[in-house]
């Protein structure tokens, strides 16, 4: 029940399904780890996320999206684990690199020709093709998310974690995507046009690798329109006809673009004959640097003080951050996305009443019919019940997990709403609702030791007695239960007991967490 944070170490085993070989990628969603199947010795991928209860539900939905999808550019999803409580996804091992690691290394010595861009794009609209078929949409093509074979030099298409599944031509999204390579239509409308939004995404990736540069220097350039430079006054050697291929999958206007991949390939493919058959391979511009999406908008606009916020968050300056970020939901009129960076970083200053006003907006914004998909709404208000806990307001936040709870049935909120209508004074319903998690996870501690808070407070000691037992037997260091337990006979005069529970928290307590409690108690000797 407790978050899990995993930390792996090459050659550790992950029961006996894989030992972890070396580790691909870390973000602030989880790990990429290379790994050898045990069974088999088959080397494969595993994405572990941080916060193993949110990403189970991320990447378990990752994983029934394209888990049937089998195509030579869409790195397979083999399926995810359950192991001793950890979370993954296994996926096929690509021994490559991403498309922007090979933008940002070109170079004279090392040249991008356009018989080879043009190759890797061809093999892109493949995959991606396979995708739609599927009526799904990948929402967040760029360069890292294409990774290229040392090999074979395949192009695959990766990380579906921002797909869904597409019901009709125009669907709303939560804006997954990278700014630069996001269609109008997303950024602006927060809506995705059926195939054609990811067309878009392809225009981009084409624009820059024949340019060096990406189409706008800032988010608001996109946003209010300004008009983009052609490839060709960029870059002279691009062919006529491969610039009137980016511009079309560009076009601001959806129902202008390519309709669907197998146009644009059938435009690419053609472009590429072009090339072949005059021997064409033109040489791209070197460069040193990554592509960077810079961003420059007034300082009227909401985008400012968004991107302000977050150079200040890069320097530390917390302060500053909160100031900017107050300024954007000001210049915003409240738009969800600068409510959730304020509350963000109301947190990360520990300003929790703040952040609980931030989040209130937030959610008042979705109940008022601001489009959003159901794990955003499940996000904001477990933030809220968090918070209202900590703020001992203990009535709204009973409140916030009812809500909760009719979104999601699982034993992780039931558990959050009953320690809740604990600390509100319902015992017997905190004893009920921990019973129910009990049967579904018997495995965990924190549930045996609550149910003994629970028992404790409802005046039945013989049985707060017993799930603070219990909970010891799966986990003999459990502090919360040795600590209750000495407290416990401390109060009834078993100095001896007392004192033997208390030095076990002692031992254990790396933290200092209960060392101030235990002697509170007892005094300055246990």
């Amino acid at each position: 029940m407790a978050l899990i944070v995993f930390r792996g170490r090459p050659g550790e085993e992950l029961g006996d399904r894989f030992r972890l070989l070396a580790e691909l990628g870390k973000g602030s969603f989880g790990e990429v780890w290379q790994a050898r199947r045990l069974k088999d010795g088959v080397t494969v991928a595993l994405k572990i996320p941080k916060d193993q209860e949110k990403g189970e539900e991320v990447l378990r939905k990752e994983s029934d999206i394209i888990k049937d999808l089998h195509h030579p550019n869409i790195v397979q999803v083999h399926g995810f684990h359950n192991i001793s409580e950890l979370f993954v996804i296994e996926m096929e091992f690509v021994d490559g690199y991403d498309l922007a690691k090979v933008l940002d290394n070109v170079s004279t010595q090392a040249p991008l020709t356009f018989e080879r861009m043009l190759d890797w794009t061809l093999q892109i609209l493949d995959g991606l093709a396979a995708v739609h078929a599927a009526d799904i949409s990948h929402n967040d093509l760029k360069p890292q998310n294409i990774l290229v074979d040392k090999v074979t030099g395949a192009a695959k298409l990766t990380d579906f974690g921002s797909s869904r599944r597409l019901e009709d031509v125009w669907v709303w999204t939560k804006r997954h995507g990278t700014e630069a390579y996001m269609a109008p239509e997303v950024a602006l409308e927060g809506k995705r046009a059926k195939d054609v939004s990811d067309i878009y995404s392809i225009g981009v990736l084409l624009y820059e690798m024949a340019t060096g540069r990406l189409p706008y220097s800032s988010p608001h350039q996109l946003l209010t329109g300004v008009q983009l430079a052609k490839p060709r006054e960029v870059n002279r050697d691009i062919p006529p006809d491969l610039e009137g291929i980016i511009l079309r999958a560009m076009a601001r206007r959806p129902e202008s673009r390519f309709p669907n991949c197998a146009s644009m390939r059938v435009a690419v493919n053609a472009c590429l004959g072009s090339l072949r058959t005059a021997s064409a391979t033109a040489a791209m511009p070197s460069r040193s640097e990554p592509s960077q999406l810079g961003f420059r908008p007034p300082t009227s606009s909401p985008l400012y003080y968004l991107e302000l916020a977050k150079e200040r968050l890069a320097a530390d300056d917390a302060q500053g951050a909160l100031e900017a970020a107050e300024a954007a939901v000001d210049r915003s009129d409240g738009h969800p996305q600068y409510l959730r960076m304020l509350g963000g970083i109301c947190l990360r200053l520990g300003y929790q009443r703040k952040a609980a006003e931030a989040y209130e907006q937030l959610l008042a914004t979705f109940d008022r019919g601001y489009p959003v998909e159901a794990h955003q709404r499940r996000e904001v208000l477990e933030r809220l019940g968090q918070l209202y806990v900590g703020l001992q307001r203990y009535v709204e936040a009973v409140a916030i997990y009812e809500r909760l709870l009719e979104h999601v049935d699982r034993p992780y909120t039931r558990f959050r709403l009953a320690v809740t209508v604990g600390l509100d004074g319902n015992y017997k319903r905190a004893i009920q609702l921990l019973e129910s998690v009990r049967a579904e996870r018997p495995d965990a501690v924190v549930v045996y030791s609550k149910l003994g808070w629970a028992y404790a407070l409802n005046g039945n000691d013989r049985l707060a007695l017993s799930f603070y037992n219990q909970a010891l037997a799966l986990d003999a260091y459990d502090l919360f239960s040795l600590f209750e337990l000495g407290k416990y006979y401390f109060m009834i005069g078993d100095r001896r007991r007392a004192r033997e529970f208390f030095q076990r928290v002692l031992d254990a307590d790396k933290q200092g967490n209960y060392a101030d409690r235990v002697r509170e108690i007892t005094g300055p000797a246990v």
